[in-house]
């Protein structure tokens, strides 16, 4: 059985936020969804059914793909299939699975063009061991209907193109019938979107436990590097409202401030970074509600103080 955890950290090397080269060490989120992930599914990840709302560059995709590219050079005949919302997104997937490869040839002193049967921008395949990996774009006339996959990972499904031409359900579910029920692993992961869209939909079938994908959220605050430095910070009525319900210091606060600020409007900026799942799809869609309204309404909503029902005889149960 494979520690993928041990593999990645050691065969692997990124590039870093500064534009470093540095060994693939998990980040906290990352830790903390590994720890997860193995506790649902055991070390080898086999079945694995994921639904992920996120904020923005937790590291989700890069510790996916790095799960897959370890499949790709030690496991036999594993077939692997990543896919991106646009063409842009779907280089920088190309480049880092390229990275991660070449990583671990340098590592192992192994020859790249030796262990490459195939070497394309958007598939490769392990001459040695048969398995392969095939990066594209959603509506890409290759998905779908493929040959027997063991992997798939949907990065920001969220955003894939929803239209009578390319419907986002379809070739979602399409695609997934390549991997058989309690085989291989299949991610979704992705920022939220559009309220009643495949991707919310999903994600609340999922946490009310329909189906076979178990619901994960990672809100900005779960991140470690997602902080300020500030000696003086006055925080808002509403932030200190927020900073006591979540458990946040002052350095968090004024950096979500900051990032706020960014925004033409707060309800996007609520969408890259939700503190709530139900924050992240308050951007997009038509609601009958002013989104910014709503938004405060969810803020005034508490625990309740008790939870429970009433018997027959005027008892609480």
């Amino acid at each position: 059985m494979i520690d993928y955890k041990a593999a990645i950290e050691k065969g692997f090397d990124i590039i870093d936020k500064r534009g470093d080269r540095v060994p693939f060490i998990f980040n906290n989120v990352q830790n903390l969804y590994w720890q997860t992930l193995i506790k649902d599914w055991g070390l080898s990840l086999e079945g694995t059914r994921e639904i992920i709302l996120k904020a923005r560059k937790e590291g989700f995709s890069s510790l996916i793909d790095a799960i897959f590219t370890i499949d790709f050079l030690l496991r036999p005949n594993i077939g692997s299939q990543i896919i991106s919302h646009k063409d842009k997104e779907t280089q920088i997937l190309f480049d880092r699975v390229h990275f991660f490869v070449n990583s671990f040839c340098e590592k192992r002193g192994i020859n790249r063009k030796e262990l490459l049967d195939t070497d394309r921008t958007n598939f490769l395949r392990n001459k040695a061991n048969g398995s392969y990996i095939y990066i594209g774009t959603a509506g890409a006339k290759t998905l779908g209907r493929g040959p027997t996959l063991q992997n798939i990972h949907w990065s920001e499904i969220g955003h894939f193109p929803n239209t009578e031409i390319i419907n986002a359900e379809k070739l979602v579910v399409g695609a997934e019938e390549q991997v058989a029920t309690g085989v291989g692993r299949i991610f979704r992961e992705s920022t939220g979107n559009m309220q009643g869209d495949f991707f919310y939909s999903e994600c609340e079938r999922a946490r009310k436990g329909e189906g076979h994908f178990k619901f994960r959220f990672f809100p900005w605050y779960k991140f470690d590097e997602y902080r300020t430095n500030v000696e003086i910070f006055e925080p808002t009525q509403e932030e200190k409202v927020v900073m006591e319900q979540y458990g946040l210091d002052k350095t968090q606060m004024f950096w979500y401030r900051q990032k706020m600020d960014g925004y033409k409007t707060k309800t996007l900026g609520l969408r890259e970074y939700p503190t709530t799942p139900e924050e992240a799809f308050l951007a997009g869609g038509a609601g009958f509600f002013d989104p910014d309204i709503l938004k405060a309404c969810l803020d005034r909503i508490r625990e309740p103080i008790k939870t429970g029902g009433l018997a027959m005889d005027g008892s609480w149960i």
